[in-house]
């Protein structure tokens, strides 16, 4: 396969994952139904899921760079397929959260050597624009899934939006398996001292350490509005799944445009870049914390703010991203790795505190947006902008 084509098997991986969750976030309120138990353990499939999958992330950077990509993609699709037929057969909720858990542990040995594959291949200016195009590519699985998802549950039910899992799963496994080669050009060996001196190496870099954390956080806001959102639009506002679909589409899109516009603006500063998209996602989080405490509650107030912060986190997101990915360019998976679970045990941790929202005021979600972006603007200004003022001035220094 040519790097081209290697490049779209990539981009149909990595948005899996979050279709995964993302396709039935609608059927959310039905699942609690079906099962006759409380929201928030119909919610707590979407933690599991993300949960393992940031865990995950953290062993799969070393085993995809011991095993190679190849034999670890088929291994992970495998195991998602079977996941997902289990869930399909579950007699209760219970059995969907622990299966959710595997699912996600298995998209996690999955997503890393699918982006390793980048770095296999790339390098420099080429693999930074790449991950922008990675970003933009992961924004599809929010945008598209929620809208498809609101509709099969309308329309069939809540066990249609995993045979639409299943089925792509399966595609995709059948894809890596006959045509996929593996793109490693030296694999190392597994060694659990030589993983913890990797990240040792990695989590002790200021820069990534404090990028990571901030894009964790700024990626929060996603996790909040996905998993809080369905019960406040069909409970709390009572509006059909199929609105949720459709409101989803459009927070999805935003995560598409920020990254969209990050891209077009690629030779922007990226100080500049930040700033302002901090800024004013905090600033659509106090607006909406000013209506709803004013006693709005319906749509616009809730969805032009979250539109917003998540059009603007997005460009932070793929900015910084790309950054913190391009720091040690011989340990790629491990970072992906570091990064990526980082973030996304972040957004598990939003899952579950979204899960005890009552869905019937936007005063609480938008108290911890307004949280969310000072912690941002915090770590930023006063961790993540001296580092790079420092790296910037040895920088010119050497090259002096």
């Amino acid at each position: 396969m040519k790097k081209y084509y290697l490049s779209i098997l990539v981009m149909l991986l990595i948005p899996l994952a979050g279709m995964s969750t993302d396709i039935y976030l609608p059927s959310l309120p039905a699942i609690a139904a079906h099962f006759g138990v409380y929201k928030s353990l119909a919610q707590f499939t979407v933690t599991a899921y993300i949960f393992a999958m940031g865990l995950g992330q953290f062993i799969a950077g070393p085993v995809s760079d011991a095993l190679g990509r190849k034999k670890l993609l088929v291994t992970s699709l495998s195991l998602q397929v079977l996941s997902v037929f289990a869930i399909l057969h579950s007699p209760s909720i219970h059995w969907i959260i622990v299966l959710r858990f595997i699912q996600g542990a298995a998209a996690a040995f999955m997503i890393v050597p699918a982006r390793a594959i980048l770095n296999d291949i790339y390098e420099g200016d080429k693999l930074k624009k790449q991950f922008n195009y990675l970003t933009i590519a992961f924004a599809v699985g929010p945008i598209i899934a929620p809208f498809i998802g609101g509709y099969l549950q309308h329309y069939i039910g809540w066990k249609a939006n995993f045979y639409f899992i299943l089925i792509f799963a399966f595609v995709l496994l059948l894809v890596v398996l006959f045509i996929l080669y593996e793109t490693i050009a030296e694999t190392t060996r597994f060694s659990p001292n030589k993983i913890l001196h990797n990240y040792k190496i990695i989590l002790t870099n200021k820069h990534f350490a404090v990028g990571s954390l901030t894009l964790g956080i700024l990626f929060g806001y996603t996790g909040l509005f996905n998993v809080s959102g369905t019960f406040l639009i069909q409970i709390g506002m009572h509006h059909s799944a199929i609105v949720y679909g459709r409101i989803a589409l459009l927070v999805g899109f935003a995560w598409f445009l920020g990254n969209l516009i990050n891209r077009l603006a690629f030779h922007i500063n990226k100080k500049f870049k930040a700033q302002i998209a901090l800024l004013l996602s905090f600033l659509a989080s106090l607006c909406m914390f000013i209506l709803s405490w004013s006693g709005y509650f319906n749509l616009p107030t809730f969805v032009v703010p979250t539109f917003v912060v998540t059009l603007f986190s997005a460009v932070f997101f793929s900015t910084y991203a790309a950054e913190c990915l391009t720091l040690f360019p011989r340990l790629a998976a491990s970072a992906n790795g570091a990064l990526f679970s980082i973030t996304w045990i972040m957004y598990s941790f939003y899952t579950f505190i979204a899960s005890f929202l009552k869905p019937h005021s936007l005063v609480p979600i938008s108290v911890i947006y307004i949280l969310v972006g000072l912690v941002a603007l915090g770590l930023y200004y006063f961790c993540l902008l001296p580092i790079e003022k420092t790296e910037d001035s040895i920088r010119r220094k050497f090259k002096s």
